[in-house]
């Protein structure tokens, strides 16, 4: 198994490539930029330079008791903004500065000297203060000079006189006015203001989450959450919400769909390249409304921090992490800002060597007791690209559209190897003893995703219009060799193809509001799998269309909010093998899907309760008759007469303050399992077939409690879950019943320290229980992560990070099946420990608003 090679020719040649697609249409986009022409004669410069702001559309901060007995009269003929604002500043005693965001306009000296005063605003507790007021003043008679907010990280930059003496005077509500002599730069600390925070009750800092519609609400930007380096990162540190690397569960509620900006995620690659001081808050949706699809149980909804500068910017990034073998990660975005124009291109590259050793004990009781012992150790090398160019353009402050283009690909085939030694008993006594070697291959081509979107508001109405086009393919193979023998080889195909659109209209209708649309989506999936006699060849065909109308009302009465929606939904399937329509294995399905809401809030505390039904279609790789060779003694395939699976989900929720509570409780019909039976006892004797099935009954329900109080520079996060899952599967011949709580704690320590410095440690502990068939152990890990920024306005973020410091993240399981039993211990290398560096200049935010449509279609393909 070779160690990670980074490819770096690949990666310079396809960068090379999309910088150039970049740069081509910017060239234009210069040409074609929102210019200014104005006719001004004996204008006041205040409106003037208001005039300029509206059409440039870049803020223009300036004093108006300075600017007010200045006129203006100029010919101003398709100017850029900058050359806008000098042109009527021209012969008057002013200076114009630009900052990323806005220009500031100040005034001269006697000597018209000029230069830049820096700062960051603190509270008590060493947190920045986002939006505090700073004003610089005379020293000689406090007279207002110029003055400006603090941005989301504290700072500000305002221009000042080197040459004079001046004042800072700095207010925010709840802390206690300051006003010390002007330095070039300035590290600020307020202190609370207790009489004002008496009459107002306002708190010396943001809580980390709060209760909003319905929705728990975290806020990132100002919080530690914001110091735990990519999206990807902070998200598995949120409340209620477990996991990593992109495998995220809602405690209660499964896997959530992840937002960025209204825009769904279709790659976690994606949420690497966002960082989580970019990002201004987190809503994790327990009760998703009819607009989302019928098998979505949660949602977590991404803000960016919305800043408005114009021209280039750049993100670039690069992780790297070391356990027994390598992982590496990199990527760059550019984003170019013209008026309302947002051209941009992005590249995410991926390469990583996987190891895990796995342990195995399989029980089979047939004509014989059969039971095979397994050492495994596993190994894979995987290099892949996707990118992303597009342009989103806003021509006024009501409507915006845009085209979003998504390749991706394999730069070299996925590399899959297994050693391993199997001893085989019958009836106690060994029959076969095998030491296997397994070589898998998968190619995978490249996958074209678009995604075209149009937004509009008209008076009170709301226009969202998405549509979707995807097409994948990708191919592989396996060969086994037991004893140094060939004894299974396969070859495999995949084609997939999607067509979905989606319309969201949102009006006003009574004291409330109402939203409804329609969402489409047609799918095409072509399996065809080849073997070397140890099953069946196969050539499968799916052909599948949802349509789907909703609408949600929701109003609010008093300290009351309520919502009530109701999802249609139509679902045909086309099942064909070797291009023979099968019937009995295409369906057709109608469904109603409702929702039901009530949140209440009074002051610090609130209470919610929800009802949803979900449908959750099994994916098409569920679907599959194929037959996989696993080992000489374990296959694997699907059922293609599985049928969808629904929930009734109930939810309460509440809270007060930093305290947070839910309970839920679902229960599932047909919901999915995966077990093993016997395959052929008198052709195949000893073998086992992993397959798929319903379960007519299963019921879970639980609760969690999250505590997030804050003691000066420690946040601590702390979350106690109970669980229970109860599942009969007596009708699979699966015979245990058991219904034990399973514990889980998290322990999340967040340290603000001074000088930028930020350390993470964070614990969990899940108890093992018996639950319906299944016996789960005890497990724990402990991860770690110190972050610290450097250079002007934070531009270099730097982490630290180790996972599974003690190397406990083994797992371990035992089910029972259909006359079988097995024993099952795997650790996958999550002992690691990496840097991620992070870099970006004059960051500008893509202000794409494209949501995506037929998203629950494109995860299943």
């Amino acid at each position: 198994m070779k160690r990670t090679d980074f490819t770096f020719r690949k990666v310079w040649m396809i960068y090379t490539v999309y910088f150039l697609l970049l740069f081509t249409p910017t060239a234009n986009a210069q040409q074609t930029s929102r210019l200014v022409s104005l006719e001004l004669k004996n204008e006041k410069l205040s409106a003037a330079l208001k005039q300029i702001e509206k059409m440039g559309g870049k803020n223009i901060l300036f004093a108006y008791e300075e600017t007010e007995n200045y006129h203006v009269t100029a010919s101003i003929r398709k100017q850029t903004q900058d050359e806008a604002i000098r042109t009527v500043l021209k012969g008057k005693p002013f200076n114009c500065i630009e900052r990323t965001d806005y220009f500031v306009i100040q005034r001269k000296g006697k000597d018209g000297k000029t230069t830049q005063v820096r700062g960051t605003i603190y509270g008590d507790r060493n947190e920045p203060l986002a939006y505090a007021n700073v004003i610089l003043l005379a020293a000689a008679d406090s007279a207002f000079i110029t003055g400006c907010v603090t941005a989301e990280d504290g700072s500000f930059i305002l221009p000042g006189n080197n040459e004079k003496k001046h004042l800072l005077k700095v207010t925010y509500i709840g802390y206690q006015p300051l006003t010390l002599p002007c330095q070039p730069e300035n590290d600020i600390h307020l202190q609370p203001d207790a009489q004002m925070l008496k009459e107002v009750t306002v708190t010396a800092s943001r809580p980390l989450m709060e209760r909003k519609n319905g929705a728990f609400v975290a806020n990132v930007a100002g919080t530690p959450l914001s110091m735990l380096g990519s999206a990807s990162d902070m998200i598995g540190h949120l409340p209620f919400v477990t996991g990593s690397d992109g495998n995220y569960t809602v405690i209660g509620r499964g896997k959530p769909e992840i937002y960025i900006n209204g825009r769904k995620v279709r790659d976690t690659s994606e949420l690497n390249q966002l960082q989580a001081n970019e990002i201004l808050s987190a809503e994790i949706v327990t009760t998703p409304g009819a607009r989302y699809s019928s098998n979505v149980s949660s949602v977590i909804r991404l803000r960016t921090i919305r800043k408005r500068g114009q021209g280039l910017s750049a993100n670039a990034y690069a992780d790297y992490t070391q356990g027994h073998s390598a992982k590496g990660k990199q990527g760059a975005s550019l984003n170019y800002r013209t008026g309302g124009l947002d051209i941009f291109v992005k590249g995410h590259f991926n390469e990583s060597d996987t190891y895990s050793t796995s342990h195995t004990q399989l029980q089979l009781n047939t004509s014989s007791e059969w039971k095979s012992i397994s050492d495994n150790v596993n190994r894979a090398h995987d290099a892949n690209f996707n990118g992303e160019v597009g342009f989103n353009y806003e021509p006024d402050d009501h409507q915006s559209f845009g085209i979003r283009y998504v390749p991706k690909t394999g730069l070299s085939d996925q590399e899959l190897y297994s050693q391993g030694e199997t001893v085989m008993l019958r009836d106690g006594e060994e029959v076969d003893r095998l030491t296997s070697d397994s070589h898998g291959r998968k190619h995978t081509n490249w996958n074209h995703t678009v995604n075209g979107y149009y937004n509009g508001t008209f008076g009170k109405w709301n226009i969202d219009f998405n549509a979707d086009y995807l097409y994948g393919r990708s191919g592989g193979g396996q060969k086994v060799d037991n004893n140094g023998e060939t004894d299974a080889s396969s070859d495999s195909e995949v084609k997939n193809r999607l067509y979905a659109a989606k319309l969201v209209i949102t009006a006003p209708l009574g004291q409330g509001k109402l939203s409804f649309g329609t969402e489409e989506t047609f799918t095409e999936r072509h399996d065809i799998f080849k073997q070397s006699g140890f099953s069946n060849d196969a050539d499968n065909r799916i052909k599948q269309s949802i349509a789907s109308a909703f609408a949600d009302y929701s109003i609010e009465l008093g300290q009351f909010n309520l919502t009530a929606g109701l999802r249609y939904e139509y679902q045909k399937t086309d099942y064909y093998e070797s291009d023979i329509y099968k019937e009995e294995k295409s369906p057709s399905y109608h469904d109603l899907i409702p929702i039901v809401s009530i949140f209440y809030k009074k002051e610090d505390w609130n209470i919610g309760l929800s009802y949803r039904m979900m449908k959750l279609n099994p994916s098409y790789s569920m679907l599959s008759s194929t037959i996989s060779y696993q080992s000489k003694y374990q296959y694997h395939n699907g059922n293609p007469e599985l049928e969808p699976q629904k929930h009734n989900a109930f939810s309460l929720e509440g809270g007060w303050k930093w305290i947070n509570a839910s309970l839920y409780f679902d229960h599932a019909r047909n919901m999915y399992t995966t077990y093993a039976k016997p395959y052929d006892d008198a052709k195949h004797p000893g073998v086992v077939l992993w397959t798929m099935a319903s379960i007519p009954n299963s019921y879970a329900y639980g609760g969690a409690l999250v505590l997030s109080p804050k003691f000066g520079w420690w946040q601590p996060q702390f979350t106690a879950s109970l669980f229970w899952f109860q599942s009969n599967a007596r009708s699979l011949n699966i015979q245990p019943l058991w219904n034990e709580v399973q514990p889980d704690f998290i322990l999340n320590n967040s340290f603000t320290l001074p000088r930028g410095w930020f350390l993470n440690i964070k614990g969990r502990l899940a108890f093992g229980a018996k639950q319906s068939y299944a016996i789960k152990k005890t497990e724990g890990t402990v991860d770690a992560q110190l972050t610290k920024s450097f250079l002007k306005d934070r531009a270099l973020r730097v982490s630290l990070v180790a996972n599974d410091i003690f190397r406990t993240g083994t797992y371990h399981f035992r089910v029972y099946g259909d006359r079988t039993y097995n024993e099952f211990e795997n650790y996958a290398d999550k002992q690691r420990f990496g840097i991620r560096l992070n870099y970006q200049f004059n960051a500008t935010k893509n202000k794409y608003k494209g949501k995506g449509a037929g998203e629950s279609e494109k995860g299943r393909l």
